[in-house]
Order: structure tokens, then sequence, then C-alpha cells
């Protein structure tokens, strides 16, 4: 009776494991193996955000018909692990554009405060452009000082600020073996 059990409880955990999306996390060469032997959507494969060097796989969400999980792959930030859930896409009736919730804070073991983006596949399907929402004040004190000094003005421009945040995309490439526009290919 007990050896049936054993058996039964073996056979289950072999169906679990065996499953096409990921029962448990792999290793990079196994996610590189999975991008190739599946048929990917432009959105799934390994991408990296630029600003820091963390590597995240994009990939379906069984959960969640038609929306996708961001996993850390490689991160320099030591409070997220490998294979660490920390956001997710889900669709909007343009199949390029995307809203993006995104885990900002980590309280002990669980992911907390999920921010809300948008988040823009280029047409090339290379990088993902994420824009957040900002919250704009202006004061005009034009109204408080005398004439004259309605003359002068002064700015602050940062082009910094007007750069894109996003990702790019690692893996697969623009020709499915891990090459990039951006970079020369050396055979």
């Amino acid at each position: 009776m007990m050896s049936e059990i054993k058996n039964i409880l073996l056979s289950v955990l072999i169906s679990i494991i065996s499953v096409p999306t990921f029962a448990f996390f792999p290793s990079k060469s196994d996610i590189r193996d999975w991008c190739d032997s599946n048929i990917l959507s432009p959105i799934e494969g390994i991408w990296e955000y630029p600003e820091d060097g963390a590597q995240v796989l994009i990939q379906a969400d069984p959960t969640h018909p038609g929306s996708f999980t961001l996993t850390i792959i490689s991160t320099p930030d030591c409070r997220l692990e490998y294979g660490d859930i920390i956001g997710r896409l889900h669709p909007t009736v343009d199949t390029k554009q995307f809203r993006l919730e995104q885990f900002t804070h980590k309280v002990k073991f669980t992911l907390t405060k999920a921010e809300q983006c948008a988040a823009i596949l280029s047409a090339d399907g290379e990088s993902l452009r994420v824009k957040s929402p900002k919250l704009k004040f202006k004061v005009n004190i034009n109204t408080l000082l005398p004439r004259f000094w309605r003359v002068v003005r002064i700015s602050y421009d940062d082009p910094t600020e007007k750069l894109p945040a996003g990702l790019i995309k690692v893996y697969p490439g623009y020709d499915h073996n891990g090459s990039l526009r951006r970079k020369p290919r050396i055979l």
C-alpha cells in the first residue's frame, strides 16, 4: 500500500515538473534552450535594463492568459534573487503597448509596492520603452513681479531627463540566434 502511494506521488511530481512552462526556475542555458525550442511572442525572451545591467526573462504567465511575467536572471542588486518575479506585463488593445506592473520594494521575502507604467515595444522588437506617470506642477511667478522682470526668464534643461527608460532585448535577437542590431557580429 505504501509503495503504491509513493509511486502515485512520484508520478504526480514528475507530471508537475514536466509542464512546458517552468515549474522551477532553470539555469541561464536552459532559458536559452527554452527560447530556441518554443514559439515565442515578440515580447518574450531575455531582456536587460541598461541602467544597471539587470537581466530578466519575460515569458507568458500561465495563470493570467495574455499577460507576461518579468523574472530576474541576473542583477547587481543584492536584495533581488535569481528567480524573483519583479513584475507583470498586461496586454492592451494595441499589441505593441502594455501596462507594466513592477514591484519596487522587498519586505523580508515578498516583493511589494507595485508601480504602474506604460511599456511600449519598438517597431523592430529590440527595445521596450517604459514611461512612468509624472506629477507636474508649474507656478507662474511673473504675475507677481514688476514688468521689467517679466522679460527675464530663467530655466534649467537636463537632457538626461529626456532619455528614454526601458529594456533592451538580449535573446533571441533579430535573426533568432542572439545577435543584436546594435552590436556587430564577429564571425
